[in-house]
């Protein structure tokens, strides 16, 4: 069906790139070649850095911008994203995957050199293979655990019951309780109080939030409340840990 508006590129501009691209005896890296990378990627293998380097050769993936560190910026933005695509169908932890991914995409926005994006490029893949190879190496749970541990990854700056994740997992909140800590060894409220506590460090060594909005960002009730079961669980107070392991450098703010 045809839209009412037109179009912004007109197809004149299409074939004239493809004139050129032939003139030129340039053609964009063959659809195999493309999903080589991901494949070894997929596998876990770390030939998919070595192969990751092509990405950024304008020679094999073509001219996003005429400006040379815009258009090393762009194909690593493009690539990142299908590599993050790649790793969550590898079975790596979508949001731990989505995180890595837009953290290396906003420092390659901020990158003022072309070998600055070209060494993002070989970390972020080298991170992606790690992450896979690590996820491997975890226990595998039930498929009702799995589900209710993708729920509070995904959702543990709100407020989780056990009733919510019933409803999740489809079984009933007694047996789930029991299934729950006989396969991670820990109580799904000791489980959501890790993953807290874990953002909440990262929070306070990486960024200049205010101890009150860490708390509320992480679905604590209070300030207080976040405070003493950081240092039940840390051995240190919220202050004390920021003194000695913050770098606001990589802040996220």
């Amino acid at each position: 069906m045809r839209k009412d508006t037109e179009s912004l590129i007109d197809p004149d501009e299409i074939r004239k790139l493809m004139f050129k691209n032939a003139e030129h005896s340039f053609a964009h890296t063959a659809y195999r070649e493309e999903l080589k990378r991901f494949y070894l990627l997929e596998q876990g293998d770390y030939a998919a850095v070595d192969e990751s380097v092509k990405i950024l050769k304008a020679d094999i993936q073509g001219t996003l911008s005429p400006d040379p560190l815009r258009n090393y910026r762009y194909l690593f933005i493009v690539n990142t994203g299908l590599a993050t695509r790649s790793a969550i169908e590898a079975g790596a932890p979508q949001e731990l995957v989505y995180s890595i991914s837009d953290l290396y995409i906003q420092r390659a926005d901020a990158e003022n050199t072309i070998d600055g994006i070209i060494n993002l490029n070989r970390e972020f893949w080298i991170k992606m293979v790690d992450t896979i190879r690590a996820s491997r190496k975890e226990k595998k749970y039930s498929r009702p655990v799995t589900k209710c541990i993708d729920h509070i990854t995904s959702n543990f700056n709100m407020k989780i019951t056990l009733n919510d994740l019933s409803e999740v997992s489809g079984l009933t909140p007694c047996y789930l309780a029991s299934l729950f800590k006989k396969e991670t060894g820990v109580t799904f409220g000791e489980y959501l109080t890790g993953i807290r506590m874990d953002s909440a460090r990262a929070l306070l060594a990486r960024t200049d939030y205010s101890y009150s909005k860490i708390a509320l960002s992480l679905g604590f009730c209070s300030q207080s409340h976040f405070a003493k079961t950081f240092k039940t669980h840390v051995k240190m107070t919220p202050k004390e840990y920021r003194t000695a392991y913050g770098d606001t450098a990589f802040s996220l703010t």
